[in-house]
C-alpha cells in the first residue's frame, strides 16, 4: 500500500483529502496538534493513523517522517487563514514557515515521491488585475507573509536540492466539511433553516473554487510530479463572483424566502475589489480546468449539508 501523509487532516480541505485516499485504499497518516476536534474525519478516523505532533518541533517531525517514510506528503496545516479568530504572531509564523521548513527537511531525508505545499491567494496581496504565479508577491498581512516565504523555501528545496516538490495557491475554496461561521455554510444553513442571515456587504468578491476541483488539481500534480517540481500554480474558477451572487445562487437552489441582512458582520480585512485567478498555467501544464461553475458546485454542497446539517449545530 502507498503511505501519504497529511498534514492538517482534520482540517476542511485536509478532511477532504483523507476521505479521498482513504477511499483509494492508501495507507493514510495524519499530523496534528494534540487536542485538535476530529468532527470532520470522525466516519473514518479508524481507518487512518493520527501522529500527534507540533511541526514547530523538529526532531519530531523528523522521528515521524522516518517511521512512516511516506510516498506521497500533502501539507495543508496552517494558522492565521481565518483573520478574526487566528491573529497569534507567534503561532503564525512557527505554525506556517517553520513548520513547513521543518516537514520539508525531514522529507528531505527519505525517498518520497511527491510533496505539495499549499499556500495562499494572500501571498499576492492586493492587485488591479487577475493574479499570475508569475507575479510580485506583495502580501498584506501577516498570514500571507508567512506562507510566501514557505512557497519560496519549498521552491529553494526542489530547484537546489532537487526534490519533488510543487506549491498549490488555492483561492476561496468551498465544499464539504467547511469551517462553520464561513460565508458559503452560513448562506446555505440560513436558507435550509429559513432563519436570519446577516453578511457584510452583498458585493466582496472572491474567486471560488470547489473542493472537488480543487482535489482533480492535486491528483494531477501527483501524476505530474517529476515534470513540474518546484512550480507554483494557482487553483481558482478564473472567475470572481460577489456574495450576493452566492447568496441567490443558493436561494434558488432551496427554494428559500429569507433575504439577508447585509453590513451586520465585521469586517476581518480590506475588502478588495479585483481578486480572481489567471489559471492558464495549471490549464497548460496540468491539463486542468474546473469542472463545476459556481452553480453546479453549490448544488452539490447543499445537497451534502442537508445530509449532514447536524454536524454545524447552532451558530
Amino acid at each position: 500500500m502507498k503511505k501519504v501523509l497529511i498534514t492538517g487532516g482534520a482540517g476542511f480541505v485536509g478532511a477532504n483529502f483523507v476521505y479521498t485516499f482513504v477511499d483509494l485504499k492508501y495507507n493514510v497518516h495524519i499530523i496534528e496538534k494534540s487536542g485538535t476536534d476530529l468532527w470532520r474525519i470522525n466516519k473514518i478516523k479508524n481507518k487512518v493513523k493520527i501522529h500527534y505532533i507540533d511541526l514547530k518541533e523538529y526532531k519530531n517531525v523528523e522521528a515521524c517522517v522516518l517511521k512512516i517514510k511516506p510516498h506521497i506528503i500533502l501539507h495543508f496545516a496552517a494558522y492565521g487563514a481565518y483573520q478574526g479568530k487566528q491573529q497569534d504572531i507567534e503561532n503564525t509564523i512557527t505554525t506556517n514557515l517553520l513548520g513547513t521548513i521543518n516537514l520539508a527537511n525531514a522529507c528531505a531525508k527519505t525517498k518520497f515521491t511527491c510533496f505539495i505545499n499549499t499556500g495562499t491567494s494572500s501571498e499576492y496581496g492586493l492587485k488591479d488585475t487577475v493574479m499570475k504565479e508569475t507575479d510580485i508577491l506583495e502580501p498584506n498581512n501577516l498570514y500571507g507573509i508567512t506562507k510566501s516565504a514557505a512557497t519560496m523555501y519549498c521552491f529553494y528545496m526542489a530547484k537546489y536540492k532537487n526534490l519533488p516538490i510543487a506549491t498549490v495557491r488555492p483561492f476561496s475554496a468551498y465544499g464539504y466539511f467547511e469551517e462553520k461561521g464561513r460565508l458559503v455554510p452560513t448562506i446555505i444553513k440560513a436558507c435550509l433553516e429559513n432563519s436570519p442571515l446577516k453578511l457584510y456587504s452583498p458585493n466582496s468578491v472572491r474567486d471560488f473554487i470547489f473542493i472537488e476541483d480543487l482535489i482533480n488539481a492535486y491528483m494531477l500534480i501527483i501524476k505530474n510530479i517529476k515534470k513540474i517540481k518546484g512550480e507554483v500554480f494557482n487553483i481558482g474558477s478564473g472567475k470572481q463572483n460577489t456574495v450576493e451572487e452566492v447568496f441567490k445562487i443558493t436561494k434558488k437552489i432551496t427554494g428559500s424566502k429569507i433575504q439577508p441582512i447585509y453590513d451586520q458582520v465585521k469586517q476581518n480585512q480590506y475588502e478588495p475589489k479585483k481578486w480572481v485567478a489567471d489559471i492558464s498555467k495549471a490549464k497548460k501544464m496540468l491539463h486542468w480546468k474546473p469542472k463545476h461553475d459556481l452553480g453546479q458546485g453549490l448544488q452539490k454542497n447543499t445537497a451534502w449539508f442537508k445530509k449532514n446539517l447536524s454536524l454545524y449545530g447552532s451558530y
